[in-house]
């Protein structure tokens, strides 16, 4: 069994028992647990625009479980497990002063400018603190603030150069990622503690997500490419 498919159903018994645990609580309203999906416009920023930049913006998706601890009417602390698909585009630059290292197929080449599209995998963890207010009509308005923490289950990568396409670029990217999430949305009643949720986030990797060549090869002087991650989500889910 493949490393991915490990992760996925390891994903898959975390989220069964915290659905399991969840439901037993369910009539305790200072729990709540729900479902969601998450689609989202998604791009990495590169740290030095002479080397790489940024080329256009891809979508990604997202879902998963949540689950709220509710320490009050208007105060609670939001936690979750999710399955995340990014993409993101980048444009390497500047091949005549510094060469472009690309792997692919077990070999590094030196490469003239070329645009690489990643196609990233990850389980996520986030961790939100929600401030709500009181409801209005069937509505209660919210905004949140915490972080991402995320591991990479599966890194795949286009290249406009050599027909690279679906490959393997997991020793390219760095396994960990963390990410400050800000947002805002709404929840509206649907009877009892069942409500409709809807969230617009901000999500700001601050955390190198390219891996450092462990091999630079014969050049000398060649940069260490540096990006994070950035998305704007709009979640939609069913929180119980």
């Amino acid at each position: 069994m493949k490393l991915a498919h490990k992760k996925i159903f390891t994903f898959l018994i975390l989220a069964t028992l915290i659905l399991g645990t969840t439901m037993v609580k369910a009539q305790d309203k200072k729990f709540g647990f729900g479902i969601h999906a998450t689609p989202a416009l998604t791009w990495m920023q590169p740290d030095d625009e002479k080397v790489i930049t940024r080329d256009g913006t891809k979508t990604g998706l997202g879902y998963g479980l949540m689950f709220d601890l509710r320490f009050g009417e208007n105060y609670s602390l939001s936690t979750g497990l999710n399955l995340i698909s990014s993409s993101a585009r980048l444009k390497y630059l500047d091949p005549d002063t510094m060469g472009i290292l690309f792997t692919h197929d077990d070999k590094t080449d030196t490469l003239s400018a070329f645009t690489a599209t990643y196609k990233l995998n990850y389980i996520e963890v986030p961790i939100h603190l929600l401030l709500k207010t009181n409801e209005i009509g069937y509505m209660k308005y919210f905004g949140q603030f915490g972080f991402l923490l995320q591991g990479m289950t599966k890194a795949k990568a286009d290249a406009t150069v050599k027909d690279i396409s679906n490959e393997d670029v997991s020793k390219e990217i760095k396994f960990a990622n963390v990410a400050l999430s800000i947002g805002a949305g709404f929840e509206y009643s649907l009877g009892g503690n069942t409500a409709l949720i809807v969230a617009l986030i901000y999500n700001n990797g601050f955390l190198n997500i390219l891996e450092k060549d462990k091999d630079p090869g014969p050049i000398e002087g060649a940069p260490e490419y540096m990006a994070t991650s950035k998305s704007i989500a709009l979640k939609l889910g069913i929180m119980f």
